[in-house]
């Protein structure tokens, strides 16, 4: 019986010394719960987005504001103040972009809708940063659509042009290219 009451006595201090007690954790910094209503941080894919302005338009508390870009189309992405945001999720339902959504909310920590211990008020601000080169890229893109259209409609006033003084089209006009057929037909 004194023995089976030592060793009691010994897994008592070695569970005291190795398991940390709920009064000895740091919670501070760590939320107690989750809220059932918790549907995290947004996130924003530039990339996907179409700049509709749907997603500013459609939010009850004015916490997305659309960032200007120097693009022709998708001249606009979201940027989300959630200091102000009520996370109900109409951003995301609203989003016409498909197989995925531009805007989500998923992941993040509830330290940033509980207060947590942000200083400063720009850390709640989900802001979209676009590389340099996705920009220029996408203004190339745009200028070779641009002169690929130009090209066409001078093509087509050219064939117009020749229609209209009577000249057959449908024979290949002079490129530029030599003849290297011997001139036989």
């Amino acid at each position: 019986m004194m023995i089976i009451d030592m060793i009691k006595k010994v897994i008592r201090v070695f569970r005291v010394v190795w398991i940390k007690s709920p009064a000895q954790v740091d919670v501070r910094y760590t939320p107690m719960h989750h809220p059932a209503r918790y549907r995290g941080q947004h996130t924003i894919d530039y990339e996907s987005c179409i700049g509709c302005d749907a997603c500013n338009k459609i939010c009850p508390v004015h916490a997305i504001t659309m960032k200007e870009l120097p693009l022709k189309k998708q001249n606009i992405v979201p940027e989300v103040n959630l200091s102000v945001c009520i996370f109900c999720g109409l951003c995301e339902d609203v989003c016409p972009t498909k197989p995925s959504k531009s805007i989500l909310l998923s992941g993040g920590r509830y330290d940033m809708l509980s207060g947590g211990w942000h200083e400063d008020q720009e850390d709640f601000w989900v802001n979209v940063d676009i590389p340099q080169s996705y920009i220029e890229s996408r203004l190339e893109e745009e200028e070779a659509t641009r002169v690929k259209k130009e090209l066409a409609a001078k093509k087509r006033k050219a064939i117009a042009k020749a229609k209209a003084m009577g000249t057959d089209v449908s024979k290949p006009t002079f490129d530029g290219t030599p003849d290297f057929s011997g001139g036989a037909k």
